[in-house]
């Protein structure tokens, strides 16, 4: 018999046991640190490399958790290819300065935290109001994989592959960029 407690005024919705919590409570604390890591680098390739860190920690935590088919997305989509997309997009451009970034520092904080804090607050505000909801308001609609994969490669397989293409276009915009202007490329036989 597994001990359940309900949880605030959103005990009624959500009821967790203590042993189905122990993935979040051991990988919570390395998302958040590493997520932390990724915005505070000043190098942009370390701050990549934690992005992805904290991806495949989300993904791991979806596996744990017994949400198989959104784990497995994850680590395909966000740390297969976007991460890898990022960090191979940082290792072609230029070196920038890093001091003029920890300079700027202070004063990106002081915007992030005027833009996060209004969303904090809406998110606070929308979870204090499910608490509000009768019993049996909230349904789990069942999708089985073999649905997901069929609809998304079916009807949705337009907008899959302008995804694919606006990827690549993006991959090759940032090669352009990361030329210097008025160098040309050189060949290796030319060195």
């Amino acid at each position: 018999m597994v001990w359940t407690r309900p949880i605030g005024r959103i005990g009624r919705i959500f009821s967790l046991s203590y042993l189905s919590m122990t993935p979040l409570l051991i990988l919570s604390p390395l998302i958040l640190l590493a997520a932390l890591g990724a915005v505070w680098k000043a190098r942009p390739v370390h701050a990549a490399l934690l992005l992805a860190l904290s991806l495949a920690l989300i993904a791991v935590l979806y596996l744990t958790i017994g949400a198989d088919f959104i784990g497995l997305v994850q680590f395909m989509v966000y740390v297969g290819a976007v991460a890898v997309l990022i960090v191979f997009s940082l290792l072609i451009t230029r070196p920038g300065d890093e001091a003029e970034e920890l300079a700027r520092r202070p004063r990106s904080v002081v915007t992030g935290l005027v833009c996060t804090l209004p969303v904090l607050w809406v998110l606070v505000h929308v979870v204090s109001r499910l608490g509000n909801l009768p019993a049996g308001a909230v349904e789990n609609p069942v999708f089985s994989v073999a649905h997901v994969g069929q609809v998304l490669f079916t009807r949705y397989a337009p907008a899959v592959l302008v995804v694919g293409v606006l990827l690549t276009a993006v991959m090759i915009g940032a090669a352009l960029f990361a030329r210097e202007p008025g160098k040309k490329p050189q060949c290796p036989s030319d060195s």
